[in-house]
């Protein structure tokens, strides 16, 4: 039954590529030879256009084809310059959205290989109960933190000083996605302002294109990136821990806490079970660590954790 399921699952993904298979892409077929068949025809007139003028002397029929292509020559230039940097910001935006769709496809899939792999070994971990503690019997078993992910949007991480949690490659496709899609509009809204109109750039202009454009986006992105950064770094030869600005030792961690928190779902979706791992000090003040609602991947990194920290570690009702 499970594989059944991940197979259906993975049907969903047929939705979008149909869209933009059957609807998508053959719209913008059809609007590129529309726009090449008027590039073709704009540049027939401007080659009329320039012998017209260097006639010197014209019938009432060519005078009057004159003053008409002066004033449908401009006026086409203008039109159809519009419409292929319309294809510029279409086709920029297609492009982040088909990276956006493979890159969570494939970090959903290569997350779910690990999880899966038969490498992985079932390991018997025994946690230490808070209630023959001092400090255990003080702390508080409420979620430090408001919400969660229903999958593992933070992970654990080596890097050269020693370890760090950061967001997950899935969320910062998300992320990123915001900001390029934002981006490819505002990069490209202005080039076209300085490309087609001869009307000097004020401030005020300025930044009407740019929240009319893709600004929004890209400030969302930027904003988003600053969330998803590194927000635990831990480094193993200065034996010390920089979390929510402040920085601890090692000597310092008391025990790791691992509790259970139901986030409730939007309209009648419901709702979901995520997990935190928060550290404990030698004051009882706990610093979170992880939030996500990988069960599996949050009890991996406690143990990781716990062995790097040498602290116990205390649950509720995680199993």
């Amino acid at each position: 039954m499970n594989k059944i399921a991940l197979k259906s699952s993975w049907l969903f993904l047929l939705i979008p590529l149909g869209i933009i298979f059957f609807v998508v892409v053959p719209e913008l077929e059809k609007k590129y030879d529309r726009y090449n068949n008027n590039q073709i025809t704009l540049q027939k007139d401007i080659y009329r256009l320039d012998s017209l003028r260097q006639e010197k002397k014209l019938s009432s029929k060519g005078k009057h084809l004159l003053k008409k292509l002066e004033i449908t020559v401009p006026v086409h230039k203008k039109v159809y310059g519009n419409e292929q940097f319309l294809f510029y910001k279409t086709g920029g935006m297609l492009l982040v959205l088909a990276f956006m769709g493979i890159g969570m496809v494939l970090t959903s899939y290569i997350s779910n290989r690990k999880k899966t792999s038969p490498k992985n070994k079932q390991i018997d971990f025994v946690f230490d109960d808070p209630t023959n503690d001092v400090i255990g019997q003080q702390i508080s078993w409420d979620a430090l933190e408001n919400s969660a992910s229903n999958f593992a949007s933070e992970v654990y991480k080596k890097t050269a000083q020693g370890y760090k949690i950061t967001s997950s490659s899935f969320t910062k496709i998300f992320a990123w996605s915001f900001f390029l899609i934002g981006l490819n509009y505002v990069v490209i809204s202005f080039y076209e302002y300085y490309h087609i109109y001869d009307i000097p750039l004020t401030f005020m202009k300025g930044g009407k294109l740019f929240f009319t454009s893709g600004g929004p986006f890209l400030l969302i992105g930027l904003v988003l990136l600053f969330m998803f950064s590194p927000k635990v770094f831990i480094h193993t030869r200065k034996r010390k821990i920089i979390i929510g600005g402040e920085i601890l030792q090692f000597q310092q961690v008391y025990a790791l806490q691992v509790l259970q928190k139901f986030s409730s779902g939007s309209g009648s979706s419901g709702g979901y079970f995520s997990y935190e791992l928060n550290l404990i000090t030698n004051k009882g003040i706990r610093y979170n660590l992880l939030n996500h609602g990988d069960k599996m991947y949050i009890l991996s990194d406690m143990m990781k954790i716990s062995k790097l920290l040498k602290v116990p570690v205390w649950n509720n009702g995680v199993m």
